[in-house]
């Protein structure tokens, strides 16, 4: 998840530089927003899931300040070492 955020970081500053430089519009700023929206919340849905959390929990976002706390403590977590509901662990955990 943390190349993805700084993947959209340094899309959004590209796309300000492009719309003040450029175009004088937030044209350039709409056209990323919405292309890197849909990749983004399954990135973030793949991150609950790695977590044991079902994807749902993504819309606990929309709740302002508590439901962003939740959700960042959710990211943050480690991942599950051993396979859980969805699946296999993402990265190999090597054996003890």
């Amino acid at each position: 998840m943390g190349w993805w955020f700084l993947f959209g970081i340094l899309a959004a500053i590209v796309a300000n530089i492009l719309d003040r430089a450029v175009f004088d519009t937030t044209f350039v700023s709409a056209i990323v927003g919405l292309g890197l929206f849909l990749p983004g919340l399954s990135v973030a849905i793949r991150r609950l899931h790695d977590t044991d959390h079902s994807g749902w929990w993504v819309l606990f976002g929309i709740i302002p300040i508590v439901g962003w706390i939740v959700l960042l403590i959710f990211y943050l977590r480690q991942s599950d070492a051993g396979e859980n509901r969805f699946g296999p662990p993402p990265v190999a955990v090597p054996a003890a």
